[in-house]
């Protein structure tokens, strides 16, 4: 758990310094002073489901199987209800935070999809 928050930490940072760059230096006009949030949404939301699947993890394979299926499902349902409400309140910007949030569900889906892969087989106890 501790390498996974260090990683996320690092991307975060990463994707920080990228962001300041492009939107500093070469498209300013389209900083939307909502997406430091929308990134510290990501790393909280990823930091606390993938706590929660290490703990499932520790049970019967099957369990870990069907629950990790939904919380995949659930927490496209949250990002989806978070995006709407934010497109319902700033049509104007719309286009430029949907183009941001699915690049960072699609950066932290890759990373929590990697980082579930290696979770060690003996670490998930057969039903």
């Amino acid at each position: 758990m501790k390498k996974f928050v260090v990683n996320i930490i690092l991307i975060s940072v990463i994707l920080l310094l990228i962001g300041w760059v492009i939107f500093s230096m070469v498209i300013p006009q389209y900083y939307l002073p909502v997406l430091p949030f929308i990134l510290m949404f990501f790393v909280v939301s990823s930091v606390a489901i993938h706590a929660y699947q290490l703990q499932l993890s520790k049970k019967d394979t099957a369990k870990f199987t069907r629950s990790n299926m939904i919380i995949t499902f659930l927490k496209l349902f949250l990002y989806s209800a978070v995006a709407i409400i934010y497109i319902a309140v700033d049509t104007q910007n719309a286009k430029i935070f949907v183009i941001c949030f699915i690049l960072l569900y699609v950066i932290f889906s890759v990373f929590e999809v990697l980082s579930l892969m290696k979770i060690p087989v003996n670490n998930i106890k057969k039903g």
